[in-house]
């Protein structure tokens, strides 16, 4: 007898379907495949979608039949569970959605495939609201949640997603959105001045994209792309992101960032990058382009070998400590030639750095037998490191402003353990575009919540996104006829009500 088998849903939920026959060949009996359905839109109503037929309706012993317009436009817009849910999670999704609506960079979120603004919003807040979870999920995360009033026309079906990820990534999509997202963050003036940080990531993946290349960072060989995120020093915002094949180098990948930030009018007049990025080519650019910057030196680099030659003789002398911190660091300036243009060079020992690495270093001198002499020559530079920049500062003002960077660390933990920008479980370039536009909203929204948390939180309080978000998820509401009845909240969730100046409603009308 035949009958319809199912596949195990793929790394993007879709499932596959196909007419098969069980037949017996001596005592095994073995599937022979009669004919393909293709990909399956509605399991319960029968309903498949092929290249040769497009949408249409299967019955076992009848064969296929078309499908109507009205049919397939019920299909589409058909996302409202059959069987409404009573009581929802509420307060996560309620609080953030509150919270998004009063950001100024919601008009560039909202100009963003307005026509499927439901789904774009649904698959945000299941970045935002849950942990780690495969889109194929999206629906049944969807379908408990106060999102699905929000948000009622969200098309959530794996394949759907699949398609709604290759839309938002389209390269005229993410231009209108940075076009409109900077004049948001800088004003409407015919050149926006930005203090930048930039850096990258690695995202390793086995995808068989062809931007997926080996990679060497600092050791570590992966298979990977790579992720550029620039960041606004003087607010911790990222501002834009970009990517590059896993086998590009860092050095490389500066200037074109410049440049295409030049294309939305955004006039970098500062720049603070790490080591990975200092080049003649690169330094010299920022010198003829008026970008102030300050950089770390690899201690390979020439520079560095001769200025702490010249100038660590007498570095520990009072007069040059300064206070990091808990840390003790003594660091000198000196004006030097970099390349024809004038520097400084900041030459610094951090003392609590030295003595653990003199300590280790000495140890395993002495297990391997090496004289006095040779262990002092081993010992001599560490803990030294020098920064260079383009301006004259003060020597206890140079440091608090590099380490600045650590803002962009922040911003890719954010990325990777908040808003899902891995594991990747994309299979192709124009999905992997819609996965990154949509992990960098995520990451974007979560970075403010973040620094207004910290702004509005009292001392000894510990709030922080994950936190109140998971907290506000024990809400809940019931639904009735025409309105929603939210659950009292106690007293952690009004707590955050509080914190973030929303109001618990005690009645929403249904027709939202």
């Amino acid at each position: 007898m035949a009958y319809i088998a199912y596949s195990s849903p793929k790394a993007n939920g879709s499932v596959y379907a196909a007419v098969v026959k069980s037949c017996r060949k001596g005592s095994k009996v073995e599937q022979k495949r009669l004919e393909n359905l293709g990909l399956v839109v509605d399991q319960e109503r029968g309903v498949y979608k092929s290249r040769e037929r497009g949408i249409f309706r299967y019955i076992l012993g009848e064969g296929a039949f078309e499908i109507g317009s009205e049919d397939i436009e019920s299909l589409n817009h058909g996302a409202v569970p059959a069987q409404e849910k009573l009581i929802l999670d509420f307060g996560d999704s309620y609080v953030l959605d509150r919270y998004i609506w009063g950001l100024p960079i919601r008009e560039a979120v909202d100009e963003i495939l307005p026509g499927e603004r439901d789904t774009l919003m649904s698959l945000l807040f299941y970045r935002i609201l849950t942990d780690k979870k495969a889109n194929c999920n999206a629906r049944t995360w969807w379908d408990g949640n106060y999102a699905c009033l929000l948000y009622p026309k969200a098309q959530l079906a794996g394949q759907r997603i699949s398609e709604f990820l290759a839309r938002l990534g389209g390269e005229g999509v993410q231009r209108a959105f940075f076009a409109r997202y900077l004049d948001i963050l800088y004003g409407r003036r015919d050149e926006q001045a930005a203090a930048i940080l930039i850096d990258s990531t690695g995202l390793p993946n086995a995808s068989g994209m062809s931007i997926t290349q080996l990679n060497n960072h600092n050791g570590d060989i992966s298979l990977e792309v790579r992720l550029i995120y620039v960041i606004d020093h003087r607010n911790g915002m990222p501002i834009y992101f970009r990517y590059c094949a896993g086998n590009i180098v860092d050095v490389s990948t500066m200037l074109t960032t410049i440049a295409e930030l030049s294309q939305y009018n955004v006039n970098v007049d500062s720049a603070i990058i790490d080591a990975g990025y200092f080049s003649e080519p690169n330094v010299r650019d920022m010198y003829e382009n008026g970008i102030h910057f300050v950089t770390r030196l690899a201690p390979n680099r020439k520079i560095f070998k001769d200025v702490t030659v010249r100038r660590l003789h007498d570095i520990s002398s009072a007069k040059y400590a300064i206070r990091h911190g808990g840390r003790l660091v003594y660091m000198k300036k000196e004006m030097i030639d970099v390349y024809g243009y004038e520097g400084y060079a900041y030459i610094g020992v951090d003392m609590d750095s030295k003595s653990s690495q003199v300590k280790r270093a000495t140890f395993n001198c002495m297990d391997d037998k090496l004289t006095p002499d040779e262990i002092d020559r081993r010992i001599e530079g560490l803990g030294v490191f020098v920064l260079l920049s383009s301006d004259d500062m003060d020597t206890k003002d140079v440091l608090p402003l590099y380490y600045t960077r650590q803002q962009v660390e922040q911003v890719f933990d954010i990325a990777k353990n908040n808003a899902d920008i891995l594991p990747l479980r994309t299979q192709n370039e124009d999905t992997f575009r819609g996965h990154l536009m949509l992990t960098f909203l995520a990451t974007a929204i979560l970075q403010k919540m973040q620094r207004d948390i910290l702004n509005l939180r009292k001392k000894g309080d510990k709030t922080n996104p994950e936190g109140a978000l998971m907290r506000l998820r024990n809400q809940k509401c019931k639904i009735y006829d025409r309105n929603i009845i939210p659950q009292e909240a106690v007293k952690e969730i009004n707590a955050v009500y509080n914190l973030l100046g929303i109001k618990c409603p005690t009645t929403i009308s249904k027709t939202i």
